[in-house]
């Protein structure tokens, strides 16, 4: 089987080419959303809710909120905000103390998030976005 290169098509898709037709499809992912997005996005966003979460704070960073208040705010149950609240507290985004939540990172880290809030805005980068946080979803933990 002679496989032609691959040839670029629309927000970072490639097609393979083979004589008996399309193969495969293989995304460049970190050739769409740049390095540094990515490894944000590997590090930080462990679903599509702590991205709702990172969104909401980058852009009302100064909301000081109980995880009920932002579980209301997101249209979530607590149960599922809880455990996004403590990973984003851990990894030192978030401060959580006396039972509310505030948008504390580091200016590093308040640089990154803006880059991976900015990457939300293009039609393109969000579905690259989309799915590497669904690839992420469902390779499991400590894969």
């Amino acid at each position: 089987m002679n496989q032609s290169p691959e040839k670029p098509c629309s927000y970072g898709l490639w097609r393979r080419r083979s004589d008996e037709g399309t193969i495969g499809e293989v995304y460049d992912l970190e050739g769409v959303l740049g390095p540094s997005v990515t490894q944000f996005v590997e590090r930080y966003v462990r679903s599509l809710l702590a991205w709702d979460i990172l969104v909401f704070f980058h852009r009302n960073p100064e909301a000081v909120l109980d995880v009920s208040g932002l579980a209301a705010r997101l249209g979530r149950r607590v149960e599922e905000v809880e455990p996004e609240i403590d990973a984003l507290c851990d990894a030192r985004i978030v401060q959580c103390a006396g039972g509310l939540v505030r948008y504390r990172p580091t200016p590093d880290l308040r640089e990154k998030v803006g880059e991976f809030v900015a990457a939300c805005q293009d039609r393109g980068r969000r579905l690259a976005l989309i799915a590497l946080v669904l690839h992420r979803i469902g390779k499991g933990p400590g894969e």
